[in-house]
């Protein structure tokens, strides 16, 4: 594998998810942009590495502006609806998105298939130094585990290496979704899967019904 010029914690990610591939080269623009909005450590590994998947898809570092609509509409008539502050940085092959808050770290998760948003209000509460969002945010790279990550079936099996053999690898816009979505009675199974576009299935997804906000603000969403 190459070597990056990057800090211990992203070595110890890379070690897990081995070879970047699919990068894309980052726009020194989009740094200008969310330069007040993410912390710097972020854009060392952008600036190092790209956009790019990792664990043969099972997890990306994106470009956030490309997520701006997605977000915006996932987060309308939700208590996070008027907020500014917040940023997609990373998703995974299921098309769940992680949503950075400045100051704070990892406010929100949210998830297409089951319409759930993952609410961590402690992270919420915070207001970090400049040097300890950084910290974080190499934390948030260097503890991901691919047991986490993946998307179980009704027999609670993992799915996310089925999908690989049985569909191939994701391309940057794509996830592994269901043709029949969960909250329409499509069953939790590999036969109900394919590769969709992951801004398509997000506006699907949220057509279909409201994100379940039914534990309240203060814990999970």
């Amino acid at each position: 594998m190459r070597k990056y010029n990057v800090d211990e914690g992203f070595e110890y990610f890379l070690e897990k998810f081995v070879e970047p591939h699919d990068c894309i080269n980052i726009d020194e623009d989009v740094i200008k942009k969310y330069e007040s909005k993410l912390p710097v450590k972020l854009f060392e590994y952008w600036r190092e590495i790209g956009w790019c998947g990792f664990g043969d898809g099972l997890i990306w570092m994106v470009n956030p502006k490309d997520y701006e609509d997605i977000l915006a509409q996932r987060l309308m008539s939700t208590p996070f609806e008027d907020r500014n502050d917040l940023s997609v940085i990373a998703r995974n092959a299921f098309g769940e998105l992680y949503v950075w808050a400045k100051g704070k770290g990892e406010v929100l998760a949210i998830r297409p298939s089951t319409n759930v948003i993952n609410y961590f209000s402690p992270t919420d509460r915070e207001n970090l130094s400049e040097e300890k969002e950084n910290k974080k945010m190499r934390s948030f790279w260097a503890f991901q585990q691919k047991k986490n990550l993946d998307f179980k079936d009704s027999s609670r099996n993992p799915l996310f290496d089925r999908c690989l053999e049985k569909f191939g690898q994701l391309k940057s816009n794509e996830m592994y979704g269901f043709k029949q979505h969960l909250s329409i009675g499509g069953d939790r199974e590999l036969e109900n899967m394919e590769i969709l576009k992951l801004d398509v299935y997000h506006s699907i997804a949220a057509q279909l019904d409201k994100p379940d906000t039914s534990m309240g603000m203060s814990g999970l969403l």
